[in-house]
Parts: structure tokens; sequence; C-alpha cells
């Protein structure tokens, strides 16, 4: 008979972390010491497009418009330990582009060498668009601010000239 408890709790923690991993609606992916992604979950495969048997093991940098300063964040993780809320675009296979936040940390076997990183990429593309629209509006309502004043001081030209004609009239006539 052999005990298998050990091997158990391994599977069980592991199906686990998957779970989690999954849940998660930001794309998460992890990445190796060289830059290919070794694994990510169902929101990766959405945000780019592309099947997880193609990402696996391609180059993690190429998915970015600027591919690299997404190397230049990589490079960051290994030298912080951790890198939050670096902005890049991420592009799909269909061409569309996506604002992300990047995070992430390296993480460590259990003698504590480094095995990668782990990027979690937070979709802003709602919030860019609220906030360029946002000082659109602003911008609006500045420009709508000096039409007003403007008109305002036409109306008060034009009360003036009324007033000086009425003052006119009336020394005519008297």
């Amino acid at each position: 008979i052999e005990d298998i408890t050990d091997r158990s709790r391994y599977y069980l923690k592991e199906k686990y972390s998957l779970s989690l991993i999954e849940a998660s609606l930001d794309p998460l992916t992890t990445i190796n010491n060289e830059g290919k992604i070794t694994d990510m979950n169902r929101a990766t495969v959405n945000i780019t497009g592309l099947s997880r048997e193609k990402l696996k093991g391609s180059d993690f940098f190429g998915y970015f418009t600027e591919p690299e300063k997404a190397r230049a964040i990589y490079k960051e993780v290994f030298a912080r330990g951790f890198i939050t809320n670096s902005p890049l675009k991420l592009r799909h296979k269909s061409g569309k582009l996506t604002d992300v936040l990047l995070n992430g940390s390296v993480y460590k076997d259990d003698r504590g060498n480094i095995l990668g990183v782990v990027i979690v990429a937070r979709d802003v593309t709602d919030q860019k668009r609220i906030e360029s629209e946002l000082i659109e509006s602003k911008v609006f309502a500045e420009l709508a601010t000096l039409i007003a004043k403007e008109a305002k001081n036409k109306a008060e030209q034009a009360t003036r000239i009324a007033e000086d004609a009425m003052k006119a009239k009336q020394q005519f006539l008297s």
C-alpha cells in the first residue's frame, strides 16, 4: 500500500489554484525567464483572440503595440520583484486594441529561485474612453462659457447703444 495523501493534497491545491486563475476576468499570463508564455487563463485567450496552443511558448512581447516597452516592463519585474499599473496597448488578432494596465510579480520555486513572472493585464479601455469624453466635455463646456460671455458682452453693448439712442431721441424731442 502506498500513501498518496501528499500527492492528493498537491493535486487539490493545483486544481484550486487553476480555478482561481480561470475565475479572473483579467487576462493572467505566466512568462518564463526567456519571455515565453508558459500558461494563461481564458481571459488572455479572449483578449488576444488566439488559442492556448498558439499562445503557449510564444513571445509575450509580440502582443503589444510597443513590444520594447513591454520588454522593459518585464525586465523591471525582475529588477524590482513586481510592477504596478504599467500602461500598454494589447493587440487582438483582428487588430482591435485594448488599453491595459500591467501588474505583475516574480514567482519562485521552493528554494527561492525565480522561475518567471506572473502578469495580470487590467482592461482600462472603458475608463480611458470615459476620461477622454470627460476631457472633451470640459473643453466644450469651457467653449460654451466663452461664447456665452461674448454673447453677454454683445448684449450689454447693444443695451448701451439702445440706451444712448433713447437718450438722443429724448434730447431731440425736448
